[in-house]
């Protein structure tokens, strides 16, 4: 009866340990979550999506595609998990600015900087994409974004 207890007890161990904090999160989608970026306040709105490297808040009036690498932390998670779709373990931040390039959205880029940029991108490649500001192209490196910003599309 004791082995019985200590190999659930390690399952339930192995099972937490590969559990990825996107697994948990995922059980939040269309609820109020907090997320602290980095170098940045905490955001507080409805998750829409969990991709592959980033996540999706409707706040207000606004949508934010927050990256991975920028989440510092997130509150009030609970021990559940759900795997990804292969839609979304497929999805990922390059997808993301692609689908904002085809439908030719205003974007605005908050970069790590406190710096924000806004424009339409013109180009998605493979460590960096290209926005049109005020008649220039500027490039930026995927990691150095913060979070992207739009207005909400009522049509999703």
């Amino acid at each position: 009866m004791q082995k019985d207890g200590l190999a659930l007890q390690s399952q339930v161990r192995t099972e937490h340990f590969q559990q990825t904090l996107f697994d948990r999160v995922r059980t939040k989608v269309n609820s109020e979550i907090t997320i602290e970026v980095k170098s940045r306040d905490n955001f507080t709105g409805i998750l829409l999506e969990i991709a592959s490297d980033h996540i999706c808040l409707d706040i207000g009036e606004k949508e934010l595609a927050i990256p991975n690498w920028s989440i510092q932390a997130i509150k009030d998670l609970g021990n559940k998990s759900i795997p990804p779709t292969i839609l979304q373990s497929k999805w990922n931040f390059q997808s993301l600015l692609r689908s904002n390039q085809m439908e030719q959205n205003q974007i605005a880029v908050h970069l790590e900087s406190k710096k924000v940029i806004s424009g339409k991108i013109l180009g998605v490649y493979l460590d960096h994409f290209d926005l049109s500001c005020n008649n220039s192209v500027i490039s930026f490196f995927n990691q150095n974004v913060a979070f992207i910003s739009k207005d909400r599309d009522i049509n999703d």
